[in-house]
């Protein structure tokens, strides 16, 4: 299997376990303070990292665009958690997911990134449509805001796919610092302001098991798109509402509906065929 797959679904995974790990911290505090810990804890992972490994640092330009990048995807973060906090998750997460992947292979089409195959695409036609399955049967309490909210988590997404893949070849560690530093500054700043950090240390534990897999999930799709199209690498990190889903069911006992069985069937389905796409 092609090595680019294999971290697509690694970040999939790592990134539905962040957010099951950070959504049950946030039921104990803020969302705006859980996200602000786990993003710090990423920080500081990636610090470590970037210690041991003492890449050469990038031109400025280069910085400038990670750091923008971070930001966007901040905003996208903070969007999808209020979003969340409102209701309908199953229905906030499959907007965000699905839509980033579409935006993200569109803004690849329009900027010349490599050419993806019928076979790709129709992998990604069930990705997204096995992520929306899955979560369509939770579609309680929908609202305006909360949809637009998805909305707009999808386009910081998209734009932190797009933003890495412009920037990250040969610079994966000083990028991913840069990104994850603009993005602490803004989410835990704004938790700091806002004074909601304060039972943070109630789910300190939580908070950093998010941080650390939310960090090995961006690592996993850098590697990810440097063998794969962004948009084939971000249809497979997409996936990770399903992980999420299965985390809930296996450890919260949260009971599975026919349409998330349904989503998962089609989730691998797009990957298998994303696969033998990438194989070929």
């Amino acid at each position: 299997m092609e090595p680019g797959i294999g971290f697509g679904i690694g970040s999939a995974l790592s990134w539905g376990a962040g957010d099951f790990f950070g959504g049950v911290a946030s039921r104990r505090t803020s969302s705006l303070a859980a996200t602000g810990g786990s993003q710090l804890v990423g920080l500081l992972v990636l610090l470590v990292v970037l210690g041991v490994t003492a890449p050469a640092m990038p031109a400025a330009d280069i910085l400038f665009t990670a750091a923008v990048g971070g930001l966007m995807g901040g905003l996208g973060l903070v969007a999808l958690y209020r979003g969340l906090a409102l209701g309908a998750m199953g229905l906030v997460s499959a907007i965000a997911a699905s839509g980033s992947i579409a935006l993200a292979l569109l803004a690849g089409a329009l900027l010349g990134s490599a050419a993806i195959l019928p076979i790709q695409l129709a992998g990604v036609l069930l990705v997204i449509g096995g992520t929306v399955a899955a979560s369509g049967a939770t579609l309680v309490g929908v609202n305006r805001q909360a949809v637009l909210l998805a909305v707009a988590a999808a386009f910081g997404f998209a734009a932190w796919y797009v933003l890495l893949d412009r920037v990250a070849g040969g610079n994966e560690i000083w990028v991913l610092v840069v990104n994850r530093g603009s993005a602490t500054l803004l989410i835990g700043g704004a938790a700091l302001i806002t004074g909601r950090g304060r039972a943070l240390a109630s789910v300190w534990p939580l908070v950093s098991a998010a941080g650390v897999a939310d960090v090995a999930a961006n690592i996993a799709f850098v590697l990810a798109r440097a063998t794969i199209p962004v948009g084939l690498a971000a249809a497979l990190s997409g996936t990770y509402p399903l992980a999420t889903m299965l985390l809930a069911r296996g450890i919260l006992g949260e009971r599975l509906p026919r349409l998330g069985l349904l989503g998962v069937g089609l989730g691998v389905g797009g990957v298998v065929l994303i696969s033998l796409g990438a194989a070929g």
